[in-house]
């Protein structure tokens, strides 16, 4: 649900008190997922800010992005935002908010169909594959402070992390004789998490509505920025490059050839087999996130992921 407008006079005293002397010209609202985002101009055409504005829970999201984007830094080969300013005190705002630096271009999805689209996902595979060169200590899922509930090994992070999507599946009304095809074909195949032993750090989201891209003087396409890492964790790189391709070939079947393409090279003795597993799990996790949404009366409708995990499991 989208928070109460921020209005000029809001966004005034919010610049005012990240210790910024420029008079904003405008505001106006961005395309933005589960936060409200804005684009702050000035008046002096000076570069402009973005302005997000948390939901109440998660309380930790906003830390937790700084704290990833902290991270990542220039490692990536493609610009990312700059956490300037973090409020979680509701003074001027009824929400948590956070003030960045603004990132040039157009999102991806905009530009599907495009005669140079292919050129972008290239370089977003280039830019996962740079990602995860970034080692961390552990296997889990991020928090504010660091992986919480941290795992020794990826066959431990993936068993509990496949449990728990299995158990919800099952929760929300999943049949009980496909529950059990599906820890058949789990326990098949996990041998496959033992070949990961170094975990890294996985954007969890890459998408086309996670990245910008712009012609340059040139005009060949070129990304110029990652955004959004609220779900970040860390893992095996092959269990963030199935969600991927999911996510982009959902949107856009051409992505994968020049995804793949750019992501390079993968050192994993049966990565297709990986790949398929992983792309199991994020189905079953898909699929269960869908359902609570139709359950909540959005009009959201898992069946085609339903029909894609029963050709997967048949």
């Amino acid at each position: 649900m989208e928070s109460e407008p921020i209005t000029i006079e809001v966004a005034r005293e919010i610049i005012r008190s990240a210790n910024c002397a420029n008079e904003p010209a405008g505001i106006r609202h961005l395309q933005g997922g589960s936060a409200d985002v804005y684009r702050i101009d000035f008046t002096d055409g000076t570069s402009p800010l973005v302005l997000k504005v948390y939901p109440d829970e998660p309380n930790w999201f906003m830390s937790k992005e700084a704290l990833v984007a902290e991270w990542i830094g220039d490692r990536i080969g493609v610009p990312i935002p700059r956490w300037l300013v973090l409020d979680g005190s509701r003074q001027l705002v009824a929400r948590r908010y956070a003030v960045m630096t603004w990132l040039p271009g157009v999102i991806v999805r905009s530009l599907i169909g495009s005669m140079n689209v292919e050129d972008a996902y290239r370089q977003m595979g280039t830019a996962l594959m740079r990602l995860h060169d970034i080692q961390m200590p552990a296997y889990g899922y991020i928090g504010s402070e660091g992986i919480a509930r941290p795992k020794n090994s990826n066959s431990e992070y993936m068993g509990s992390a496949f449990g728990s999507a299995i158990r919800q599946f099952q929760e929300l009304g999943g049949d009980a004789d496909f529950v059990r095809k599906l820890e058949r074909k789990v326990y098949e195949r996990s041998g496959v998490f033992a070949h990961n032993v170094r975990p890294v750090l996985c954007h969890n989201d890459l998408q086309q509505g996670n990245v910008l891209a712009a012609k340059d003087d040139c005009g060949s396409l070129k990304l110029t920025g990652l955004i959004d890492f609220a779900n970040a964790s860390a893992a095996d790189p092959l269990l963030d490059l199935a969600l991927a391709l999911f996510c982009c070939t959902h949107e856009d079947p051409k992505s994968r050839e020049p995804l793949l393409a750019g992501y390079g090279r993968i050192e994993h003795p049966d990565a297709e087999a990986a790949l398929w597993l992983y792309t199991l799990y994020h189905r079953v996790v898909m699929w269960t996130h869908l359902k609570r949404l139709s359950i909540q009366g959005n009009s959201s409708n898992p069946v085609g992921l339903l029909r894609d995990l029963s050709e997967m499991c048949a």
